[in-house]
C-alpha cells in the first residue's frame, strides 16, 4: 500500500480499526527520538527502557548484545540464582548502578551478592535484580508492593539509592518525582506532537493522538522510526541546571529531596514488618561525596561537575549520615572509597567492577547472621 496517497475510503476504514482497536493511554515513545538529540546516558535509557510498565512506568526492552543480558521480563540476568522453590529469596532494587553500568553479567552487584550468598547459605540462594535504569526510590517501593501484592514475598530487600533521587530533582525543579516527568505529561495530554510527513499522514497521526494507539498507527503506515523525523518533546532546560543557587538553596532543596526519601524509608519499614522479610536501604557513593584520592581518571571527572550539583550532593550527604543515625537498616555509604586509590568511577555515579565488588561486600557486611 502506498501511505502517501491514502483514499478517503482507506481512512475511513483505518478510522474504523482505529475506534475499535484503539486503546486509550500512556506510551512511552522511546524510539521516536533520534538518539542524535539526547546525551548518551539519556540514549541508553530510552534503548534499554523499552517497555511500558503499570505504575513504575518502564522497565528495560529484552536483550543479549553487547555485556548486559536483560531477560524477558525486563530484569537483568543474574547469574547462578537459584530456581529452587525453596531458596532465599532476595529482591535488589536500584538505578543504573544496581543493573551494572557497562559490566558483564558475571561481575555486577548483583552477581557478586549471589555468588558470596550462595557460598555461605545452608540453602539455594535467588538473587533477583529489580533495578531499573533512570528508577528512582519511590518507583521502587511501588515494584516491591507490586511484588508482595503479588504473593512474591523475599527473605530480603536491598535498596540503592541516593544519585536519581537528586538529578530528577535538578531536571525536573521538584524534589520526589520520576525522570521524564514534562515529557510523560506532554504525551498524555497530547502535547508536543509534531511531524514532517504528507496530508494523508498526518490526519492519521492527529487521529492517533486522539486514541494514543501508536505502536498500531506505526504498522499501518510502515513508518521507519530510526529515520524518522518525527519529535515528541521539545525539553525546555530546568531552572536548577539554568541558575543553581540563585533558583533554589541547595540547602533547602536537599531537605525537600531526603524528607521525601525519609517518607519512602518508613513505608518501607512497614511492609517489611507486615511482610516478616529484612530490608536493608544504602545512600550511595558518588564521585562528589566522601574522601576518596582521586586517580588521573577520576579528577578529570570530578573537575566537569557543577558546582550548584556539587552543593546539593553534598547537602544530602550530610542529611544521609542523620538518616543513619537514626534508623538500624539504612547505611550511608559514601565514605566507602575513602581507602581505596585504584579508580572505581566511570563517570559521576557508575562504578567499574572493582566499585562494584566493594559496593557487594559492603551489603553483604550489614546482613544479619541467617544470610
Amino acid at each position: 500500500m502506498d501511505n502517501n496517497n491514502l483514499s478517503p475510503a482507506t481512512l475511513k476504514l483505518v478510522r474504523i480499526c482505529f475506534l475499535v482497536a484503539g486503546t486509550t493511554g500512556l506510551f512511552i515513545l522511546n524510539k521516536f527520538t533520534s538518539e542524535a538529540e539526547v546525551d548518551p546516558h539519556e540514549a541508553v535509557l530510552r534503548l534499554n527502557s523499552g517497555m511500558y510498565r503499570p505504575y513504575v512506568l518502564w522497565r528495560a526492552s529484552p536483550t543479549s548484545v553487547g555485556y548486559a543480558t536483560i531477560q524477558h521480563t525486563g530484569l537483568r540476568v543474574v547469574p547462578g540464582s537459584s530456581d529452587d522453590p525453596s531458596a532465599v529469596q532476595v529482591f535488589v532494587f536500584g538505578g543504573s548502578t544496581m543493573v551494572g553500568w557497562q559490566t558483564s553479567d558475571s561481575v555486577t552487584i548483583c552477581a557478586h551478592m549471589q555468588r558470596n550468598l550462595a557460598l555461605t547459605s545452608d540453602r539455594p540462594v535467588c538473587v533477583t535484580n529489580f533495578a531499573q535504569q533512570g528508577y528512582v526510590n519511590t518507583q521502587e517501593l511501588i515494584e516491591l508492593q507490586l511484588q508482595l501484592r503479588a504473593g512474591n514475598v523475599p527473605d530480603l530487600v536491598i535498596f540503592y539509592d541516593g544519585t536519581n533521587e537528586i538529578w530528577s530533582a535538578v531536571a525536573t525543579d521538584t524534589a520526589g518525582v520520576h525522570f521524564y516527568l514534562q515529557e510523560i505529561a506532554d504525551i498524555y495530554e497530547n502535547r508536543h506532537f509534531t511531524r514532517e510527513c504528507t496530508s494523508a499522514q498526518n490526519e492519521l497521526l492527529h487521529l492517533a493522538g486522539e486514541l494514543s494507539s501508536v505502536h498500531f498507527l506505526r504498522r499501518i503506515l510502515g513508518i521507519d522510526t530510526d529515520n524518522s523525523l518525527l519529535s515528541l518533546y521539545q525539553p525546555e532546560p530546568s531552572r536548577c541546571s539554568l541558575y543553581g543557587e540563585d533558583f533554589v538553596d541547595p540547602a533547602e532543596f536537599a531537605e525537600e529531596i531526603m524528607g521525601i526519601y525519609e517518607g519512602d524509608l518508613r513505608i518501607l519499614q512497614a511492609l517489611s514488618e507486615e511482610f516478616d522479610f529484612e530490608c536493608r536501604v544504602f545512600w550511595q557513593p558518588v564521585i562528589l561525596t566522601g574522601n576518596k584520592p582521586l586517580s588521573a581518571e577520576e579528577k578529570d571527572i570530578y573537575d566537569l561537575q557543577d558546582s550548584f550539583v556539587l552543593l546539593l550532593y553534598q547537602e544530602c550527604e550530610l542529611l544521609a549520615m542523620i538518616l543513619e543515625s537514626r534508623y538500624d537498616n539504612f547505611f550511608c555509604e559514601t565514605d566507602i572509597f575513602d581507602n581505596t586509590e585504584e579508580t572505581v568511577f566511570l563517570d559521576l555515579c557508575h562504578l567499574n567492577s572493582l566499585g562494584d565488588s566493594l559496593i557487594a561486600d559492603r551489603i553483604l557486611s550489614s546482613l544479619p547472621p541467617i544470610f
